[in-house]
């Protein structure tokens, strides 16, 4: 016989998560289920709200060929964080109902048998269970994503359009397009990476409250030294010889005359075949180190350095005139010398009018042929204007009023040059200058010049001098060695010596530049 025919059977015991209590037990304890609250209701909706929309952007992101910065940003850190905040919500929810029932005078005791005998109890503990891998398996990838997300160029350079726009345009344009930003900016190792991220928190703030500076400040203060980053790929022990290059240069009259130099940069460094060093990287692959005091921010103002050299001597240089902290108080500044003293725009360079206006007259980009075009370019690019849209009007407006009213038979015969020349000015400019940020040439100083910024003449300016009144040398031949020069765009047509020439300056000017810097005639504001 069957028993369940005897009498009433033994109720199936209920899940934990039943909203409605169970039978009573002869002990008195009653079982509520954690997951009737509102907040848990909240939270658990949050849990696949994110889960959801993470799964969307993932098939989205395998399906696009292109990088969306944003897309990840929202899939691997916003989708998860949804998650996150969903799970927060529902341990809040058990939290308080504890609270409440031990308000009520209630004993709170978890039940946590696991019950095989009912269908109901092991279907849901193993719905719960598969739920919860699921969660682990996509906030472990979605970490690892996310982690790739904010060390990618994109996420650096776009996400923050505005405040980065500058940084990453002239990046694209840059000789290390192809190293990832966080190669230099973060570089191996976990400190540095935690810093980052910490300091990002700031950055992100400061972006949300429209309260970052315009322009962005420099130097990074927290750059890794070059060894870490620099010297990975460019090997000291190979900076050595001498390296042609060819430079053309237009005058500021009516016919734009050319002025060509080609000169020998004495690289130098340490030559492994001589055992050698010397020329411009000599200190950087020696046992010499180079300390110098700046005292200004940007370290453009230098009157102390000092030099120990490879046989432990030391020599100081400083400024007799100038005010500077005492170099032995421990609370002062002595940096050492590294790569990006003198290579300080690496991947973000910002190039001054002249410079890019004589590579587009240099590569038939903008028509010689225009009068003027030199001076007239340089100005209109080297204006004041208070966003992207009046510069390009004031630019493209301005040359062509010129020519209408200055040249206007080249006004009516010259169209298709003159439309070619104000393509190449906006193009130029959209690339070295951005109002909104007021980031441009003149806020972003070049080091590896002595154009516009002192650059070589922080040291090499004849200031600073040793115990007994010498300066460092900072004769042309220094650095580099002029080979041909002359007015002609034709390398063959200049006048040449392989043993070195003379510089002569394109203008007239007599001797003066031999006594005075090229940063006093050479300025921000006449556009160099």
């Amino acid at each position: 016989m069957d028993d369940t025919s005897n009498g009433p059977q033994e109720p199936e015991p209920d899940l934990p998560e039943d909203i409605e209590p169970d039978t009573p037990p002869d002990n008195g304890t009653t079982t509520k289920s954690l997951y009737g609250h509102p907040l848990a209701a909240l939270g658990g909706a949050l849990m696949v709200a994110g889960i959801f929309v993470f799964i969307i952007l993932l098939g989205l992101d395998y399906l696009s060929d292109s990088e969306n910065p944003y897309r990840s940003l929202i899939a691997f850190i916003g989708a998860p964080v949804i998650g996150i905040l969903g799970l927060g919500l529902f341990l809040i929810a058990i939290r308080v109902q504890v609270s409440s029932a031990k308000r009520r005078g209630e004993q709170v005791r978890w039940r946590l048998t696991i019950i095989p005998s009912s269908a109901r109890y092991m279907r849901n503990l193993w719905l719960f269970l598969g739920l919860f891998a699921v969660l682990v398996v996509v906030f472990i990838y979605a970490g690892f994503r996310g982690y790739e997300a904010t060390e990618s160029v994109a996420f650096c350079g776009e996400t923050c359009h505005t405040v980065m726009g500058p940084q990453i345009e002239t990046y694209d344009d840059s000789a290390h397009a192809r190293v990832p930003c966080v190669e230099c900016h973060i570089g191996p190792g976990t400190s540095f990476w935690v810093q980052s991220k910490i300091d990002g928190i700031r950055q992100v703030m400061a972006v949300a409250t429209d309260s970052y500076d315009r322009p962005i400040r420099t130097p990074v203060v927290a750059l890794r030294p070059a060894p870490e980053t620099c010297e990975h790929c460019h090997w000291p022990e190979q900076f050595y010889g001498q390296k042609l290059q060819t430079k053309q240069y237009y005058r500021t009259d009516e016919s734009n005359t050319p002025w060509t130099i080609s000169l020998l940069v004495n690289i130098g460094g340490g030559n492994p075949q001589t055992g050698r060093a010397e020329g411009i990287h000599w200190h950087m692959v020696t046992d010499a180190v180079v300390e110098y005091i700046p005292v200004d921010e940007k370290r453009q103002d230098i009157p102390w350095f000092r030099v120990t050299k490879p046989d432990g001597s030391v020599e100081v240089f400083a400024d007799p005139t100038a005010t500077y902290p005492d170099p032995d108080d421990p609370e002062t500044e002595v940096r050492i010398m590294d790569c990006v003293d003198c290579h300080n725009r690496p991947s973000h360079t910002f190039e001054p009018p002249a410079v890019a206006v004589n590579l587009a007259l240099s590569k038939g980009q903008i028509s010689a042929d225009l009068p003027f075009i030199r001076a007239i370019g340089v100005d209109l690019l080297n204006a004041e204007y208070e966003t992207l849209d009046e510069a390009l009007m004031a630019i493209s407006g301005g040359l062509r009023d010129y020519y209408a009213t200055q040249y206007p038979t080249q006004a009516a015969t010259m169209q298709v040059e003159i439309e070619a020349a104000i393509e190449q000015l906006l193009e130029i400019y959209q690339g070295n200058f951005f109002p909104e940020m007021n980031t441009d040439y003149r806020a972003r100083e070049n080091n590896l010049s002595h154009f516009v910024n002192d650059g070589c003449y922080r040291c090499h300016g004849g200031e600073q001098v040793n115990e007994v009144g010498e300066a460092l040398p900072a004769e042309c031949n220094s650095c580099h060695e002029i080979v041909a020069q002359g007015p002609s765009n034709d390398v063959a047509d200049l006048e040449s010596d392989i043993a070195g020439i003379d510089f002569v300056h394109p203008l007239d000017i007599g001797n003066v530049w031999q006594t005075v810097k090229c940063t006093q005639c050479h300025t921000r504001e006449s556009g160099y």
